[in-house]
């Protein structure tokens, strides 16, 4: 399979394609280049808000960052904080799974991580991507879409839908993932799913929350 015939069809048909890529010789490869597509989507994300003047409504930044320049650092934060997050989720599953005697390698979970990560990222990307690229273009405002994700609106709906989507899409894409490359039963590959989505939200939650 190709990188786009991997990546489109992962899905409609998750478990069949993260089996084969966990054989595939070029497996890191792909799975570095799995991982750019969010990464470098959530740049131009946060390369919008900064440019259209959005600025975070009713949460305080956690780190030193103040709310009316967050966004322009986390075009600078976003890149690493995706990289970080995946090799340590990676690294904690990979560790782990030894415990429920799994055989992948390393580069087998961090491969599937990568899959997974680009395609459960969706769940929220669309929305931001489409909001961000509104608000530059000042067909809405940023600040007021803000307050309306925060406030009972249609929009609060629809942005917790979209992050409910997004987990359970995590946790269905990481489980497959660890079980194909780790030959471990489901019931083991979903605890070390849900394990490895905590410990990347948590680091990326720390850089860009």
């Amino acid at each position: 399979m190709t990188f786009f015939q991997y990546y489109f069809s992962a899905f409609l048909h998750p478990q069949r394609v993260l089996n084969q890529l966990a054989h595939d010789p070029r497996r890191t490869r792909f799975g570095i280049l799995f991982i750019t597509i969010p990464a470098v989507l959530y740049i131009f994300v946060y390369i919008f808000l900064n440019a259209g003047g959005g600025a975070p409504s009713v949460f305080t930044p956690w780190l030193n960052i103040s709310k009316e320049h967050y966004y322009f650092y986390n075009q600078f934060l976003t890149a690493p904080s995706f990289f970080m997050s995946w090799i340590m989720a990676a690294g904690v599953v990979q560790l782990l799974s030894r415990l429920f005697n799994g055989k992948g390698s390393f580069e087998d979970t961090l491969a599937v991580l990568g899959l997974g990560i680009s395609i459960a990222m969706w769940g929220t990307m669309l929305h931001d991507l489409v909001m961000s690229f509104l608000g530059v273009l000042h067909i809405i405002s940023l600040s007021q879409h803000e307050i309306d994700m925060n406030s009972p609106t249609i929009w609060r709906t629809i942005i917790w839908t979209c992050m409910f989507i997004y987990l359970v899409w995590f946790i269905v894409m990481f489980s497959k993932g660890i079980a194909a490359a780790q030959k471990v039963k489901r019931g083991h590959a979903v605890v070390l799913g849900v394990i490895g989505f905590i410990v990347f939200q948590g680091i990326f939650l720390i850089f860009n929350r």
